[in-house]
């Protein structure tokens, strides 16, 4: 362990801290909180020597439903079957109960069935006699003399348990009692000296093993202690099945399971299942009758616990002086809860020695805060009794009248709640320390402290709980539970240093230093936090735990630990797991997120261990983008790289990844990338003007000089055909060879196109290029002249409505030269052509081409000339070009004839 000591004087400014010594002996051999020399009560003591004989008097009625012998015999045997009454006994270890020699019926199991005749008079008897006369009428089947195992020449409760029963009525008898056997003849020679358990057939079977536990142990009841569903001893008569086991004061005083005395402070382990050990805290000082018994409890179905109120530890204050005092506010068998509120009595509900001193007037008459809490009895019918008629709608009383004096108090008792116990899992009862007092009000010097879970806490069939239990002399409790009492799970990665603290706490009586550390298997170290404590002085360890390398498990059982330094003994250690993971890593992308196509891309990643934000170098790194794979190893900057030669244009995702490895964590990271089109320009090398016959486009595309020249046989190039003349567009496509070059055989008719040239292909992106391309007819001709005025239906540029204009022209072609002359007057200004540059004629019409003169300054012309034949108005464009103006004309001819030409029409 890696020592690094951390010194705090928490007691009082002491430099030294004197030696811890217990100022109270506990003595050997131990005090035998059972006392079964002086029980408290002749039969309340552990009869588990001999078994006890069981008879059952089963008495049926002629006006009733009965149930079979079978019936009453599964009731109550066999010990060894789960649900049984006896079973009960046992399963707690209590008595053997078995069943008594007699011959009715299934001879010998226990069961003697008599006949009572009708239900109400039978009832309505004196319950003594009724049970006298089944006794008298079961004697024929039973040899009672061979229970009077003393020889005394009577029969008592320690000889023979007796339960009588009879068939209930509907909605009714449902409840149990035990009482003595009215006088009557000697059986078989021998007086009735026993009581027999009394109850129902809708009784259920906790409230059977109440009752026989009345006769077999005289049994106190403890209803008016608020035991609840947590003791045999508690109120069990509901109108269903409910099962709960007894309590372990009672386990201990009637059957063999003695808690353990504890007389040194630690963590002990109480489980819920039936070998659970509880443990017994007293103080010598302050003598055997008081103490605290603490014992784990949970509800799990198929048990004798399944209908206890609450999972968790349970914690019974004892004052032995007054377990059988019958006076609820003096409970000598109390529930402590994590609340600290005393559960209210049956009929003493206030606790303060008094019952019914409150009338039900909304008046607090007793002067404690509270109001009508205990209802004085009042005798509502003035017959001399008070509360003989309850609210049951039955006459009770047998006065003609129904409920017509119930109890003012209906005397319930608190039957458990779901808060009882101590369970710090619970956000109810999150209160992890139990230091209430004694039952006389004087502080207990004992305590039970840190309850908890362990960090093995649930199995399949049990359930565990951790506490601390603070007694008389040294000791130091560490605390390293969260806050719900579950024991703490890190998780730490290897090779770290983590900061691992927890309270800690002097439960001695005098100052003591005391050394605080964590434990690990081998390579695990951890600092040492040294601290005096004054007496009851808490504080916190803080320990920095560092985690081995190279080793093959992935969680591990850790121990923290105080201890005194002067006293061997005083020590406490607390398990709790640990996960071990391999170191977490930061991997991270900073190469290229995207390039041309034909141009390599740089990809880099950069790998730094997350603990200590450091780069970490010689790990190995998977670059992966399409059907190509890299493996790079980072450098002393934990930076790895490779290139990507690239390719299609498209999007990619690039997979970074790093294998796991003895130290490190895998890690991946997957980052967008994009092939983008290699940038290159395209241009028309052929002439703009051509014969159609044969004419061809001519197309050069140079790619961006970036010194990664990509496959320009992979562009390809779309060009679109626009007539001016008429006719439908046309759309031709090539692909450029390896050297950017690509020649279209157009196919297309005479015209004035419109040329859109579109790379294409994906591999390479350029600019669209936009051009003209005149295609002429070689034997075209335009011939004429018209005349008419301007129809421009707002004047532009230089433009003027209604201005007269002449178009004369004699154009034809020589080869590939048009020549001819064309003039237009407009208005009173000449353009007069020079040289032309073509002349397209498609159908009947025609559009031109020149340069010359207007009004004597350098101008161009183009114009387009429609002709409709001989009997109809020809019609002409013109549009003149200056370096000052524009002029415009859209002419439908009012004289004049101009003729259109071409190959096919002549």
């Amino acid at each position: 362990m890696l020592a690094g000591a951390v010194v705090a004087l928490l007691a009082g400014g002491l430099l030294v801290a004197p030696p811890a010594h217990a100022e109270v002996a506990y003595p050997h051999p131990l005090p035998d909180f059972s006392h079964p020399d002086r029980p408290h009560a002749p039969l309340f003591k552990d009869r588990s020597n001999l078994p006890i004989p069981l008879l059952i008097v089963y008495a049926t009625f002629n006006d009733q439903a009965n149930t079979t012998e079978q019936g009453i015999e599964d009731r109550f045997f066999s010990h060894t079957t789960f649900g049984t009454v006896t079973n009960y006994f046992f399963d707690n270890g209590l008595a053997t109960i078995i069943p008594v020699v007699e011959t009715f019926g299934e001879q010998n199991n226990g069961v003697v069935v008599v006949d009572l005749g009708a239900s109400g008079p039978a009832i309505a008897q004196d319950a003594a006699e009724r049970r006298r006369r089944m006794m008298d009428l079961a004697d024929p089947f039973v040899d009672f003399a061979r229970y009077d195992t003393d020889r005394n020449g009577s029969i008592g409760d320690s000889e023979l348990a007796v339960f009588t029963i009879f068939t209930s009525r509907p909605g009714t008898d449902y409840c149990g009692q035990t009482r003595g056997v009215a006088q009557g003849r000697e059986l078989d020679g021998k007086r009735v000296a026993f009581l027999t358990a009394d109850a129902g057939t809708a009784t259920n079977r906790m409230t059977l093993v109440h009752e026989l536990a009345h006769q077999v142990y005289d049994l106190d009841d403890h209803y008016g202690f608020g035991v609840g569903s947590l003791d045999v001893a508690g109120p069990t008569c509901v109108q269903r099945e409910v099962w709960f086991e007894a309590n372990v004061w009672h386990r201990m005083h009637l059957g063999g399971q003695k808690p353990i005395v504890a007389v040194k402070d630690g963590y002990v382990d109480l489980s819920a299942s039936s070998i659970g050990q509880a443990y017994l805290l007293y103080d010598p000082e302050k003598g055997t009758d008081d103490y605290f018994l603490v014992e784990a409890r949970d509800p799990a179905p198929g048990t004798y616990d399944q209908d206890a109120s609450d999972s968790g530890l349970v914690v019974w204050r004892i004052d032995e002086r007054n377990v059988r005092g019958g006076v609820e506010s003096k409970r000598g068998v109390e529930l402590i809860r994590p609340d600290g509120a005393r559960i209210p009595g049956c009929l003493d509900e206030d606790l303060d020695g008094r019952a019914g001193e409150e009338s039900a007037n909304g008046v607090d008459d007793d002067g404690d805060g509270r109001i009508d809490e205990d209802l004085k009895e009042v005798d509502d019918d003035q017959d001399g009794q008070m509360g003989e008629d309850p609210a049951n709608g039955v006459d009770d009383d047998r006065d003609g009248r129904t409920d017509e004096d119930p109890k003012e108090d209906d005397g319930s008792c608190h039957g458990g709640s779901d808060t009882d116990a101590w369970n710090p899992t619970d956000t109810r009862t999150m209160v992890r320390t139990m230091n209430a007092a004694w039952a006389d009000g004087s502080p207990a010097k004992v305590a039970i402290r840190a309850i908890g879970r362990p960090s093995y806490a649930d199995t399949s069939n049990e359930k565990r709980f951790l506490a601390y239990l603070d007694v008389r002399g040294p000791g130091i409790l560490i605390d390293p539970a969260r806050s719900d009492g579950n024991a703490p799970h890190p998780t730490v990665a290897l090779g770290s240093t983590f900061e691992f603290t927890y309270p800690v706490r002097n439960t001695g009586e005098t100052t003591d230093t005391f050394e605080f550390t964590v434990y690990g298997q081998q390579g695990w170290s951890a600092t040492t936090h040294t601290m005096t404590l004054g007496p009851g002085v808490s504080s916190t360890a803080v320990i920095n735990v560092t985690v081995p390398t190279g080793i093959l498990y992935d969680r591990t059982t850790l121990r923290a630990s105080g201890r005194s330094t002067t006293n061997p003994d005083v020590r406490t250690d607390y398990q709790f797991l640990a996960d071990i993971v391999k170191r977490p890593l930061l991997l991270s992308y900073s190469g290229d997120r995207s390039s041309d196509y034909s141009d390599p891309a740089q990809l880099v990643a950069t790998i730094r261990d997350v603990i200590t934000a450091q780069p970490v170098a010689g790990k190995r790194v998977i670059f992966s983008v399409g059907v190509d794979t890299f493996e790079a190893t980072t450098d002393a900057a934990g930076v790895a790289r490779a290139t990507w030669a690239g390719g299609s244009p498209g999007g990619y995702a690039i997979k970074v990844e790093t294998p796991e490895d003895a130290l490190y964590r895998g890690g991946s990271t997957v980052v967008p990338f994009t092939v983008n089109p290699e940038k290159a320009t395209v241009t028309v090398t052929s002439a703009g003007t051509q014969a159609a016959s044969g004419a061809t486009l001519t197309l050069r595309a140079v790619q961006e000089n970036d010194g990664h020249p990509g496959d320009l046989t992979k562009a390809g190039v779309t060009v679109t055909l626009t007539p001016t003349l008429g006719g439908t567009s046309l759309v031709r496509t090539t692909a450029f060879d390896a050297a950017g070059n690509a020649t279209i055989r157009l196919d297309a008719p005479a015209d004035l196109w419109s040329v859109k040239v579109t790379m294409d292909g994906g591999f390479f992106s350029a600019p669209t290029v936009e051009s003209s391309l005149a295609l002429y007819d070689p034997g075209a001709t335009l011939t004429g002249s018209a005349l008419g005025r301007s129809q421009e239906s707002a004047a532009r540029g230089a433009t003027q409505s209604g201005t007269t204009v002449l178009l004369a022209s004699t154009l034809f072609y020589l080869g590939t030269r048009p020549l001819g002359s064309t003039t237009v007057t407009y208005g009173t200004k000449v353009f007069i052509a020079g040289k032309t540059s073509w002349m397209i004629a498609s159908g009947d019409k025609a559009v031109l081409e020149t340069t010359g003169t207007f009004n004597g300054a350098p101008a161009k012309l183009r114009a387009t000339v429609t002709d409709n034949g001989p009997l109809s108005r020809d019609a002409f464009t013109v549009t003149i070009t200056t370096a000052n103006a524009t002029y415009t004309a859209n002419v439908p001819t009012a004289t004049g004839n101009l003729t259109v030409r071409t190959s096919t029409s002549r």
